[in-house]
C-alpha cells in the first residue's frame, strides 16, 4: 500500500501518526509536506508555519503521552486548514 496516497484527510494523517510502525508516521509526516508543496504561492504563510512545524520532525512515540496526542491534533489542524 502506498501509504503517502493512502492520506486524503485529517482523520487518516491522525491514523496514520498514531500508528506503532514508525515508517507509517514518517510517510504520514511527509504526506504533510507534500501538502504545503502543493499551495498557490500566495499562501506562503501558511506553508511556511507548517514547513517549521514538519522541520521539527517527530516527537517521542508515546501513545498515551498528552504531548504527543496534541502534537497529531496539530498536524491533523494543519492538514484542514491547508485544505480548508
Amino acid at each position: 500500500m502506498d501509504l503517502e496516497t493512502s492520506v486524503v484527510d485529517s482523520q487518516t494523517l491522525r491514523r496514520h501518526l498514531m500508528a506503532p510502525n514508525p515508517m507509517q508516521r514518517a510517510i504520514a509526516l511527509h504526506a504533510l509536506e507534500v501538502e504545503v508543496e502543493r499551495l498557490p504561492a500566495g499562501d506562503r504563510s501558511l506553508g511556511n508555519e507548517v514547513e517549521k512545524f514538519v522541520s521539527r520532525g517527530i516527537p517521542f512515540y508515546a501513545l498515551n503521552d498528552p504531548h504527543y496526542c496534541s502534537w497529531v491534533g496539530k498536524a491533523a489542524s494543519y492538514w484542514d486548514k491547508l485544505h480548508a
